[in-house]
């Protein structure tokens, strides 16, 4: 596999931006060092690598949205990153100039369909934020509700495509030649980071991700997530309620003595864990620029609750989209609101969300369990089945080191435990013993490490250990209660009882047939397939040989008495026998490719 030549010089430079900022030796063990030879000259100089990862968390910003979102992709690699850059890249967002307002204009009346003067009542032509994919600018409706509208960069799709093309035939490459390819399954990275991309793009899927995750929350009456206005929003136009807030590292002094914002980061820490283990579709970017701290006697969007006690209807109206029936449900399941001079958390910018399947979600909460106990060979023993091991695992060996980390981390002192981090450095050990782990357990890392910044921010005396044990034990009695409900049971008694009814006849049929020796045993091996092919070109590689030594033995025969008959079959053998050598070739490597 071949690159293109126009993609050539972007590998080298993709090569140097590593090795530029203090990651030469890892590129070198990698088998990079033949793309850029001028880079790994000398030694690693010594420096400051929390410094050489915030310079390079920079220049990924400055290189564009699939860098940076191919930044934040690594950032849940500790395979492949030390911590100081692992822990660098989980921060990375990305601040661009602004564009034109007369862009920003153009893009909402074309996607919604009419004059922006007919939409709002105002819009601030000064943006709230501007990123690489879109802009965030402050609006009011025709009704009064303070909105923000985040509007998409005009071109950026054409822009990531090509980065996507080149990422892809970059992968492809470096698979065929070189070491870091060989073990790394780099076109699943890319694929991971399209996929990311493509979600990101399509502002339809984060508004379906905010009023789920709205619903979610609905039981917290002091998370905030606001309300997307539906009808102002498409694929590259999302409309929703404005917050006003201060951010979590903001707070002033004076604040956190006036509040109890441990109260919200218990909130906070539950409201996550049961996205995780109930719900099993979470927020993976609670970083601190997400999340605000919403003081009493501003206005803001209202929770679910709060709407539901404001509603005197008698019965619920019938809702025309999903979006509405969504709310409709948050409204029904929401708990009591709270008090009108308690603080709340608001939760914002729902592009990057990821979904646990059932098996995996038990897993993960017999994982946290686990780790919040000091349970270290059960933490090993889940990691083992979540994972899959190469050749060679020593499983004694990674469940000693399992145990021996998850100890070392429990007796640290209150102030020193992070959930998140303890949860990257066992993926950091999994993959030392050679245990390939779910992408979806390194963005549960990931989330949990922000999740622990955001809380002791709130409250530099929160346990996170306390909540998870807590939280998820409660979790784990529910459940027990609902296996030994009623209905649960005789359901199972039903079953029980048609498994019994039926037991003696099949064992008879079994038993007759051991009698009648017509009892049969079939084993399906997907290989099998394969290795009969792989004999069936053996056998005929020997055939061809054994025509071609009949050959050359009957020509050397011939020679003595029929001289022209026994040239003809010697050069008769060697064009045979090229032959039979360029097609072995050809095939052997093509198979190998």
């Amino acid at each position: 596999m071949l690159l293109a030549p126009r993609y050539l010089p972007r590998l080298t430079a993709l090569v140097r931006l590593f090795t530029r900022h203090g990651l030469r030796d890892l590129a070198r063990q990698q088998g990079l060092h033949a793309l850029a030879p001028d880079e790994f000259e000398g030694t690693e100089e010594a420096g400051d690598y929390r410094e050489r990862a915030a310079a390079l968390r920079r220049e990924l910003v400055a290189l564009g949205p699939a860098y940076v979102k191919l930044g934040q992709l690594m950032s849940t690699r500790p395979d492949l990153l030390p911590e100081p850059y692992i822990e660098e890249l989980a921060e990375l967002q990305d601040d661009v100039a602004p564009i034109p307002f007369s862009d920003v204009r153009e893009v909402i009346e074309s996607e919604l369909g009419t004059r922006l003067s007919k939409l709002f009542e105002c819009v601030d032509e000064e943006p709230l934020g501007s990123a690489s994919l879109g802009q965030v600018h402050a609006a009011t409706l025709r009704d009064g509700r303070a909105v923000v509208i985040k509007v998409q960069r005009p071109g950026i799709r054409a822009s990531l495509a090509d980065d996507m093309d080149f990422f892809r035939e970059a992968a492809r490459f470096l698979e065929a030649h070189t070491g870091a390819g060989q073990r790394l399954d780099l076109a699943g990275i890319v694929r991971q980071l399209e996929q990311a991309l493509i979600e990101e793009l399509d502002y339809r899927i984060e508004a379906r991700n905010a009023q789920s995750l709205r619903l979610t929350l609905a039981e917290f009456p002091h998370l905030i997530v606001p309300r997307v206005i539906e009808a102002y929003s498409t694929a590259s136009v999302l409309t929703t309620e404005r917050v006003l807030g201060v951010k979590v590292r903001e707070l002033p002094q004076v604040t956190r003595l006036e509040h109890d914002f441990g109260r919200l980061a218990e909130e906070l820490a539950r409201a996550y864990l049961k996205q995780i283990a109930i719900a099993g579709h979470f927020h993976a970017d609670p970083h601190p620029g997400n999340i605000f701290v919403v003081l009493p006697g501003r206005p803001n969007p209202r929770t679910p609750a709060e709407h539901a006690a404001r509603d005197r209807r008698d019965a619920r109206r019938r809702e025309a989209t999903p979006l509405m029936r969504l709310e409709g449900d948050a409204r029904d399941a929401a708990a009591a609101p709270a008090e009108p001079d308690e603080p709340k958390l608001a939760l914002i910018d729902f592009g990057m969300t990821a979904h646990l399947s059932d098996a995996m979600r038990e897993r993960v909460v017999q994982l946290l369990l686990d780790l919040s106990e000091n349970r270290g060979s059960e933490v090993a023993e889940t990691l083992v089945d979540l994972g899959d091991a190469r050749a060679g695992f020593d499983r004694s060996a990674f469940e000693r080191d399992i145990a021996s980390l998850v100890a070392r981390n429990h007796d640290r002192a209150v102030g020193e435990m992070q959930a998140g981090r303890v949860l990257f450095e066992l993926l950091g050990a999994a993959y030392e013993h050679g245990i390939k782990l779910p992408g979806e357990l390194t963005l549960l890392a990931k989330t949990l490490f922000n999740l622990d910044g955001v809380t002791r921010a709130l409250d530099p005396e929160f346990v996170p250990a306390d909540a998870i044990n807590s939280y998820l034990v409660q979790i784990a009695t529910k459940r027990a209660r609902e296996e030994m409900a009623p209905a649960r049971l005789f359901r199972l008694a039903s079953q029980t009882t048609a498994l019994m009814s039926a037991l003696p006849h099949r064992l008879d049929r079994i038993t007759e047939r051991l009698a009648d020796n017509d009892f049969t045993l079939r084993i399906d091996s997907p290989e099998m397939p394969v290795l009969l092919r792989s004999l069936q070109k053996i056998a005929n590689r020997i055939l061809a040989g054994l025509v071609l030594a009949g050959l050359l033995i009957a020509s050397a025969m011939l020679l003595p008495y029929q001289e022209v008959l026994g040239l003809t079959g010697f050069v008769l053998a060697a064009g045979f026998g090229f032959y039979l050598v360029i097609t072995i070739l050809f095939k052997d490597r093509e198979s190998r490719m």
